[in-house]
């Protein structure tokens, strides 16, 4: 009997000392738990001793008198002012509360996929770099990584919302990528999510621009749509070329962007800035020479190296500069723009394909030296008519056309006994009259004394900005034929012949001046105050 009261009295005791109760706290490796749920074991971590270090793993689960216990959340305060430089969040917690990890030194955290919500604060006052959300969270609360040093953002497709001042005085912050189709909710104005916007440049999901500024997403340095793959930046579409060297071309253009296009030279999408070095096939092309949305101006920038198929064709183009910096103009890729009239091709172009400016009325035509090679009907065909005037050719070397009689075969498509043929000093013989020479059955053909090389003229003629005036002074054996004044646009605002042309009517601008020499065509950009 007295072995049976013994036996009891001990497992009663030993009962007593084993069992456990919500709310009771229990220390491991320096972080305090309490016991939030019995059925199942769960706990909280609710306090830190910073004798543990600076590098912190809140575990999965925890022991506590032989019991193992789920860590399933992270209280509020549990790290704060804790000094840690590194924090693993274990694979088992569901939430942080406010001030969780705040004022800390992290650098990188991962937030499990299985947290469902942070608390305010939870991250304020880091040194945060980057930040993977998980896709468990939905929500990023006020001021939770405000005051951190982010440059970049990406925020995944289950966040819905941002709270106030949740990335406020991250100064360093310049580029975000948000991957949500629909836009998640933000603050504007007064406690903004994001602070200073203009210094951010966001990219978004193709096709989301008009529900992101609908939704505030507003006042961003740049937005660019395509999170992969091509993006939209100012309604030019690019794809990429290169990942290595940072390079793209333009693949196509929404006509809402308006009817003065300037290419530029570089283009960023988020983080990366790139090259704009490449103009796509039919990028730019109308389908309707009188459709009222056709390009009326362009500017290309010195950036790019080729031009593609067709890639302005059917356009209302006036004044075109090719940059020195083009290689290759691709066939057709100027034809049918009717309204041409102006055009300096690049110091450095090679080629010239097939119909590349087939029905564009250019009476005057300059020939690189640099060009070797220039196609089938490349130039002429306009409205059935001799357009074509005088070619300046620049090159010693000439180049390849094609030369035939049949139709829509000739390089210049018209014949060649209506157009005045200028060529350097020299070279008739390589020109005309040596066997094979294809430069044939022009009329006249003219050996310049002057070479008409870009730096030769460059030199010879000059600009002079007097007051409400320009003066055009040259060398004496050139003589100035007429001249033709167009704004930045390609408008033609005035033409004539004399050398000192009144500006005194004109506004303040930039503005283009063409001058045809007799020997020679000299192009200059004017800057009138």
């Amino acid at each position: 009997m007295k072995k049976q009261v013994l036996f009891l009295i001990t497992l009663s005791i030993s009962t007593l000392v084993y069992s456990q109760s919500i709310g009771d706290q229990f220390i491991d490796n320096f972080i305090t738990y309490e016991i939030t749920s019995l059925s199942p074991n769960n706990v909280e971590t609710v306090d830190y001793d910073t004798n543990g270090g600076t590098v912190v793993t809140v575990p999965d689960t925890v022991t506590y008198n032989t019991i193992v216990f789920d860590v399933t959340s992270v209280g509020s305060a549990c790290f704060f002012d804790k000094q840690l430089t590194s924090i693993t969040i274990g694979n088992n917690i569901i939430s942080c509360g406010q001030s969780a990890f705040r004022q800390n030194q992290l650098v990188n955290v991962v937030i499990p996929d299985n947290v469902l919500n942070i608390g305010n604060y939870s991250f304020l006052s880091n040194q945060l770099t980057n930040i993977d959300f998980g896709s468990g969270l939905t929500s990023i609360p006020e001021q939770s990584f405000q005051n951190n040093q982010f440059t970049s953002l990406t925020i995944p497709d289950n966040i819905t919302a941002i709270g106030w001042r949740a990335f406020e005085s991250n100064n360093q912050l310049t580029c975000i990528t948000v991957e949500a189709t629909v836009p998640p909710t933000i603050i504007t104005g007064t406690g903004d999510s994001f602070n200073t916007r203009s210094n951010i440049d966001l990219t978004i999901p193709t096709g989301t621009a008009n529900d992101y500024a609908a939704a505030t997403w507003t006042g961003f340095n740049s937005v660019a749509e395509g999170v992969t793959g091509n993006f939209t930046v100012n309604h030019i579409t690019y794809a990429i070329t290169s990942s290595t060297n940072n390079t793209v071309k333009t693949t196509d253009y929404n006509t809402t962007g308006g009817t003065v296009v300037n290419i530029p030279a570089t283009v960023t999408r988020g983080c990366e800035t790139y090259t704009v070095t490449e103009i796509g096939n039919y990028a730019f092309a109308s389908n309707n020479t009188n459709d009222p949305n056709n390009l009326t101006s362009l500017t290309l920038p010195n950036t790019i190296t080729y031009i593609g198929v067709g890639a302005f064709s059917i356009n209302n183009i006036t004044t075109l500069t090719i940059p020195d910096s083009v290689i290759n103009i691709d066939d057709g890729a100027f034809a049918n723009s009717q309204n041409l009239t102006n055009l300096v091709l690049g110091n450095n172009l090679t080629t010239i394909g097939d119909f590349s400016f087939r029905f564009c009325p250019l009476n005057d035509i300059t020939i690189p030296a640099s060009v070797t090679n220039i196609g089938v009907v490349a130039f002429g065909g306009f409205g059935g008519t001799d357009a074509i005037t005088n070619i300046y050719c620049q090159g010693m070397v000439p180049p390849t056309i094609s030369t035939s009689s049949a139709p829509n075969s000739d390089t210049f498509n018209q014949a060649r006994s209506t157009i005045h043929l200028h060529i350097p000093a020299g070279t008739m013989g390589a020109y005309v009259t040596d066997p094979g020479a294809l430069w044939t059955g022009f009329n006249p053909v003219t050996e310049d004394a002057l070479s008409i090389d870009e730096f030769d003229l460059a030199s010879t003629v000059k600009v002079v900005t007097a007051t409400d005036a320009l003066k055009i002074i040259s060398n004496q054996s050139l003589q100035l034929q007429d001249y033709t004044m167009y704004s930045i646009s390609g408008i033609e605002i005035v033409r004539g012949t004399e050398s000192t042309i009144s500006t005194s009517s004109f506004a303040s601008g930039i503005y283009i001046l063409k001058l045809n020499f007799d020997r020679g065509t000299v192009v200059r950009k004017i800057i009138i105050n």
